[in-house]
């Protein structure tokens, strides 16, 4: 097959690499791409009821699915190109991998019988039958995935020049020039070797900054122009292999939404903020960045939230790893041994039962860059496995934004290790997103009422409403680019080129401005390639959560909306946990009007 010609060829680039320099993320990539699942394995066993056949499938593709996650545990380790094309085709091998199990004949009479058992057995078969049905041909996914690859490669490049044809738009930069006969004698150089951002606040002249951003936006442009286009033409063949006009019907109708009803969506949560992207930075910058926030150790503020949550029947063991006892040296005491100022692993525990463990790693005082970061390690599922997620922090939490990102990824290990289904493809967040997102959103906001955190300030809700706009924008502009069903050669430029007056309208609806070739944000953006239409999705999500805080009915406690959005053992669908919450009508068509009602533009 052509997958194995390609895995080969790496295997054997990166087998060089693991003999010359050996390391953890090396021999993970080589086991990664030797892996198998034994597909013998999965034969049927005919005094076997469907129920039991669906346990021993979700055995033994475990391994498959707990691979898969540890390459995104690795991806933030792998510091050199090499590192990160390896666990980019890992992650390849392992998709073809999971296309060869579903496409086996024994899960295929599986898909087909699972569906007329009870929950959660036919929610697995309907989740099998749309990893079914998103299956590419060989050749075309990795056409995709090539294509996906050089976008991010052109738009993670940081060596580019900013250069002016107005003379005036060039910021001198003071540089010092000499030699053996000379004085050191300062000069002007007209090369700007200035970061954008930099360039953005520095630069008084309005019209200056604008063509600075606009040329920053398509720094990538001629790079990356055939790749946009492969993918544009790949994703449309491919919805009409599925029966579908264009992308934009075929990513939307498994959220049972049209084009027409998520730019109705789109437009409820569109709000001009009348801050063009060129004039942010310096709006920001007027902006004082003061917050009546105390520096707190990280340890204190995680007990808080840890206390804040013992009203959910939560309950956090920490474990303190043991260090190698140095001759001489002294032991801790007591209060040391449940502080998080080293490694230790936490136990979380719900009523109960244990629901997994997650791996604290403070970082050093030294460290240059200090930042709040969590990676699932391992997704909790019922009766095979407990999960494990890693979360890695300041010792000292000086600003509002750390506890605001401490409180998000620790409630998203929560809701991971919380999930009370027994198959993986209803746990995990990549295959549940709605649920898993809607989830976490609700436990971020509980955690906040319950600390009574100080308001955000004033230039951090102005980031927040920016940030908003441009999601909002950059949706439309993935909705549209992917709605058009026309190509991108020269007889059809001029086509795509006339969506220039309608994506310049959606900019000035959010930023106040036009955007005059607004179809070149196509090419000023990683996710368009890849989330695609999907991009709206937190958006929704987000709104979704924010009816579910305002619609509630009262005499539903938090432990029990904890109960029904987290751990959800009863497998109820989103639906059916809506229909709870909220009540009726839950159609899209319904939510957005109340979304409309209930004001839940989020900021």
């Amino acid at each position: 097959m052509l997958k194995s010609i390609f895995v080969a060829t790496l295997f054997f680039n990166l087998l060089a690499t693991t003999h010359a320099v050996a390391n953890p993320l090396a021999l993970f990539i080589e086991q990664c791409l030797q892996y198998q699942p034994d597909l013998a394995q999965q034969t049927l066993v005919s005094f076997q009821s469907v129920e039991q056949q669906a346990v021993a499938f979700e055995r033994n593709t475990l391994a498959l699915n707990n691979i898969n996650d540890r390459i995104q545990y690795y991806r933030p380790f792998a510091n050199n190109s090499i590192n990160r094309q390896g666990l980019l085709w890992c992650q390849l091998h392992l998709a073809d991998e999971l296309n060869a199990v579903v496409s086996a004949p024994q899960t295929l009479y599986l898909i087909d019988q699972l569906p007329y058992l009870a929950p959660p057995y036919n929610q697995l078969g309907q989740r099998l039958e749309t990893i079914k049905r998103a299956k590419w041909p060989v050749i075309e996914k990795s056409k995709l995935h090539g294509a996906q690859a050089s976008i991010d490669q052109a738009l993670s490049q940081q060596h580019f020049t900013l250069q002016f044809n107005q003379q005036d738009c060039v910021l001198p930069q003071r540089t010092e020039t000499t030699n053996k006969h000379q004085d050191t004698e300062p000069t002007q150089n007209t090369n700007i070797d200035i970061s954008i951002a930099k360039y953005l606040i520095k630069q008084p002249k309005e019209y200056c900054r604008k063509q600075a951003w606009l040329a920053y936006q398509t720094r990538a442009k001629e790079q990356q122009a055939a790749a946009v286009e492969s993918i544009h033409f790949l994703q449309q063949q491919q919805a009409h292999r599925q029966g579908y006009a264009n992308t934009a019907q075929a990513q939307l109708a498994s959220h049972r939404l049209t084009p027409q009803l998520l730019q109705q969506f789109l437009d409820s949560q569109t709000a001009n903020i009348n801050i063009a992207p060129w004039n942010i930075a310096q709006t920001l910058s007027d902006i004082s960045k003061s917050s009546s926030m105390e520096m707190m150790t990280t340890n204190v503020f995680l007990q808080q939230i840890f206390t804040s949550l013992k009203p959910l029947n939560l309950k956090f063991e920490p474990i303190t790893i043991e260090k190698p006892r140095v001759e001489g040296e002294t032991s801790s005491d007591d209060g040391q041994q449940n502080s998080l100022n080293e490694t230790q692993i936490i136990r979380v525990w719900h009523q109960q039962r244990l629901l997994g463990e997650i791996f604290t790693y403070p970082q050093a005082d030294q460290q240059s860059r200090q930042d709040v970061n969590g990676q699932l390690i391992k997704q909790t599922v019922v009766g095979h496995q407990f999960g494990q997620y890693a979360l890695s922090f300041p010792p000292q939490l000086t600003r509002a934004t750390q506890q605001q990102k401490l409180i998000n990824q620790l409630s998203q290990a929560i809701v991971s290790l919380a999930q009370g289904g027994e198959f993986y493809f209803l746990n995990h967040k990549a295959q549940n997103t709605d649920a898993h997102a809607i989830a976490t959103l609700w436990l971020v906001n509980y955690i906040k009422q319950q600390l009574k955190l100080e308001s955000i300030s004033k230039r951090y809700q102005l980031v927040a409403q920016y940030q908003q706009q441009l999601w909002v924008f950059r949706a439309k502009v993935a909705l549209d680019f992917y709605q058009y069903d026309g190509d991108f050669n020269n007889t059809e430029q001029d086509t795509w080129l006339s969506h220039n007056h309608q994506l310049s309208a959606y900019f000035e609806q959010s930023f106040g401005q036009q955007w005059p070739q607004a179809t070149d944000a196509i090419y000023s953006y990683q996710a368009i390639a890849n989330e695609g239409v999907n991009y709206y999705l937190p958006l929704w999500q987000s709104a979704l959560t924010q009816l579910i805080m305002n619609q509630t009915p009262a005499n539903i406690s938090t432990g029990e909306i904890f109960n029904l959005l987290v751990v959800n053992e009863t497998h109820l669908t989103l639906n059916d946990q809506l229909e709870q919450l909220i009540g009726l009508p839950i159609d899209p068509h319904s939510l957005i009007r109340r979304f409309k009602h209930a004001g839940t533009t989020q900021e």
